[in-house]
């Protein structure tokens, strides 16, 4: 009865259409590969990466002699005397020919979607389309590689077999780049979804490939036998399905679908039926850059903070090791902990997280990013305090893992004569850097209006994630320490802003103290913006490059937007509102934490 309601369900497949083509890309036990080719001595002998005390990952001559996955390293050493361990908690390498892996896939397709390190789906549909507009109906591209279930016809009504096949055609080229360009082996499934992509790409290992049928689907997902199998039935939902009796794919494909759902709800219980008969209509989605770097270091009981400060220092090293190729610029950092609980005896994770100023770091020519000179120091103080918001240090504590990530990266470009580099860079004077504040008297220029001033110099603050600092901790984090984003509840443009009505300029004011600025004497509202006539008279920006003053580097100043450039431009031209003498602009330019000063030529 079971099989031939499988078989009722190949032949409701066979009416289906199956438009796309996607090919899963894996790579043959890519730690191992990896370090072969980083020691080419290794090739042919058992090979297994360890961390901590366990084998993670082995090679093919380390399975044949019984090492397997997550096995314990005595266990692997006691199958295999001969077996070569290389230690593997430094994943910088392995990122490394990820990201390189990635570069070849997207030669053939952009969108490419990685799965982990050394898994990537293409939708290669353009393509092959591509392809087969250049070939007649008579000329069938033939299959390359292997078909499942073996010896069976590709063919199908809706015309996928020429699909199929000449996907897997460009799944041979694909291959065939990996291992020229990188030495890299692999295997590829060839399917019209993602889900039996990845599983058909397993069947023949290694350095192999595998077409699935399309009417074949559901066969083929109930010889997987456990429900865990199949992508996207984790742990808990194994579990779940075992409370109502189904362990087996099979057992889930013959369910009655308001069973499912009086146990997982109607939308997770049609997901289930769906992927067990092999139906999956999510797209491949392209992969852009990792928006989240980090890593995380299990560790035996730490009940000292400064052993927990230690770790910490250690796993700051190797996380910027890991942005230093990335280019990008982390603008937070995330720490996270797992606590034990000896007296319910369970552990559980905690996370918090915090915005840190894009000045710590600095991007080099070559586009490598580095920390400024104290930038370690300044990060280790953020952990341990975000550490320390979790942990009441006066009660007693049992840590067991630790880790560090960076996110909600940025990229600027931080070159010379660039605007945000002299914007980002003076960090530690946040307001004084932005506003005027002169002691020998000078009359203050124009600055830009409030929207451009806020467009384009107070990018507004990314949102802490779970965790915000209150607005009683943002004086103390701003004037003690720099390094920390102010709360978004009360963002820079925000503490400018005047509460009260303007005072007229001729009025003094006490410069003594950002605090007690006056902004609207400094005339940041649009409302003091120089009058329309005087901006229309000002020349355009482009015809004017000879009349900027001495003072003020023309690279920079072309960074800036037009319509800044043509306030600024009015304020230098114009004597109501600039000195009149050029030795008068050379001061202004010169002397004080004026806006000008940001266009000074950075000698």
């Amino acid at each position: 009865m079971v099989i031939s309601h499988s078989r009722a369900m190949d032949r409701m497949e066979v009416s289906e259409t199956h438009a796309r083509v996607i090919i899963h890309i894996d790579i043959d036990c890519f730690y191992a590969q990896v370090e072969e080719l980083r020691d080419p001595e290794l090739r042919g002998k058992p090979l297994g990466i360890q961390q901590k005390n366990l084998v993670v990952t082995c090679n093919y001559p380390a399975r044949e002699r019984g090492v397997d996955k997550l096995m314990p390293m005595q266990e692997a050493l006691r199958r295999c005397p001969e077996l070569v361990l290389v230690r593997g908690e430094d994943l910088t390498p392995y990122r490394q020919m990820s990201a390189r892996i990635f570069e070849v896939l997207q030669k053939f397709t952009p969108c490419v979607e990685k799965l982990g390190m050394d898994e990537n789906w293409m939708d290669v549909t353009r393509q092959v389309e591509y392809r087969l507009g250049t070939l007649t109906m008579t000329d069938d591209p033939e299959v390359v590689g292997c078909v499942c279930p073996e010896g069976e016809s590709l063919s199908c009504a809706c015309g996928c077999d020429r699909r199929l096949a000449a996907g897997s055609a460009l799944a041979r080229e694909i291959r065939d780049a990996l291992h020229s360009e990188l030495g890299i082996t692999s295997c590829a499934g060839v399917a019209h979804n993602k889900l039996l992509a990845k599983l058909v790409g397993s069947v023949n290992k290694p350095n192999n490939q595998t077409v699935l049928v399309p009417h074949c689907a559901a066969t083929f997902l109930a010889d997987l036998e456990k429900v865990r199998r199949v992508t996207g039935v984790g742990q808990k939902t194994e579990a779940l399905l075992a409370d109502i009796g189904i362990r087996t794919v099979r057992e889930l494909q013959d369910v009655d679908l308001e069973r499912l759902q009086r146990k997982f709800g109607h939308e997770t219980a049609t997901k289930l039926k769906d992927l067990s008969l092999g139906r999956d209509n999510m797209p491949v989605r392209p992969s852009g850059r990792p928006k989240t770097i980090g890593l995380e270091d299990s560790c035996r009981t730490i009940s000292v903070k400064q052993d927990v400060e230690e770790k910490f220092n250690v796993l700051l090293v190797r996380l910027v090791n890991q942005v230093v190729d990335d280019g990008r610029i982390p603008i937070a950092i995330k720490m996270t902990l797992r606590k034990f609980d000896p007296t319910k005896k369970t552990s559980h994770r905690e996370t918090k997280q915090a915005n840190i100023l894009p000045s710590l770091f600095r991007l080099r020519p070559e586009g490598k990013v580095n920390l400024v000179q104290g930038g370690h120091e300044k990060l280790l103080k953020i952990v341990m305090r975000l550490f320390e918001r979790i942990i009441d240090l006066k009660q007693p504590f049992n840590i067991t893992l630790l880790g560090l990530a960076f996110s909600k990266f940025q990229e600027r470009k931080f070159g010379s004569c660039s605007i945000a580099n002299f914007l980002i860079k003076k960090s530690d004077l946040e307001v004084q850097s932005i506003t005027s504040l002169t002691s020998d008297g000078l009359t203050i220029p124009a600055a830009p209006s409030r929207e451009t001033f806020r467009r384009y110099v107070n990018a507004s603050p990314v949102a802490m994630e779970n965790d915000t600092f209150s607005d009683a901790s943002v004086a103390s984090d701003v004037s003690s320490e720099p390094e920390l984003e102010p709360s978004p509840k009360k963002t820079r443009i925000g503490l400018l802003i005047p509460k009260r009505p303007c005072h007229p300029r001729h009025e003094s004011m006490d410069t003594s103290s950002p605090s007690k600025l006056r902004v609207a004497d400094l005339r940041l509202n649009s409302l003091d913006s120089p009058p329309a006539s005087s901006l229309a008279d000002a020349p355009p920006a482009s015809q004017s490059a000879e009349s900027l003053p001495n003072c003020v580097d023309p690279q920079v100043f072309k960074a800036l937007p037009p319509d800044v450039q043509g306030e600024l431009i009015a304020t230098w031209t114009n004597p109501a509102h600039a000195p009149a003498t050029s030795s008068s602009t050379k001061s202004t330019c010169t002397t004080g934490n004026t806006l000008h000063r940001y266009f000074i030529t950075n000698k």
